[in-house]
């Protein structure tokens, strides 16, 4: 479903998500309703949300990276992925779902806030999930970065690796380069 980015902060219950997003939106009104650079983020903001972060940055070459992980999210994967491209942290079964909604984020460029149902490698059941992606541009203006906060609804908070993804609901909110969003 798209939506308008001015009803953002409208679909998001999660606290890490309203202040990711919150933030994002501020850092977006300031570089005059233009994507906020990656540089511009302040993580004392967000701070609640730090363990659920994730930021992935797309080479010169296309290829999406990982660049820098939450603690929650490292104990997801089982081990911190940090430089590691999507190809080598992913399943075949997963890699495509992933990388066309990063693509879509950074092509766009737009917010992606998703409910998904993942399963890991030592969980016979899914884990829900909840997603909000949010684009980030590099020093010279280009959108080459992804920045999100990821929740794992478990009973412990804790997963070990994802090998499947099914997306559930998601929600696209376009950003236009210099659009103007209400105070």
């Amino acid at each position: 479903m798209i939506r308008p980015l001015a009803s953002l902060l409208e679909t998001l219950t999660l606290p890490g998500h309203r202040a990711v997003a919150q933030h994002w939106l501020a850092l977006y009104r300031a570089a005059g309703n233009q994507v906020p650079a990656l540089a511009s983020l302040d993580p004392l903001r967000f701070s609640a949300a730090l363990p659920d972060i994730w930021i992935v940055d797309q080479d010169e070459d296309g290829v999406f990276r990982f660049h820098l992980l939450g603690q929650n999210m490292i104990d997801w994967h089982g081990s911190n992925p940090k430089g590691l491209t999507f190809e080598e942290v992913y399943t075949q079964a997963v890699l495509p779902v992933v990388t066309a909604m990063v693509r879509q984020v950074i092509d766009r460029p737009a917010i992606c806030h998703q409910h998904t149902l993942s399963m890991t490698r030592n969980r016979l059941s899914p884990v829900p999930s909840e997603r909000i992606a949010l684009p980030l541009a590099d020093t010279d203006g280009r959108i080459r970065h992804l920045f999100g906060v990821t929740v794992y609804k478990t009973r412990d908070g804790h997963g070990d690796g994802m090998i499947r993804n099914d997306v559930q609901s998601e929600q696209w909110y376009p950003v236009a380069q210099a659009e103007t969003l209400p105070a």
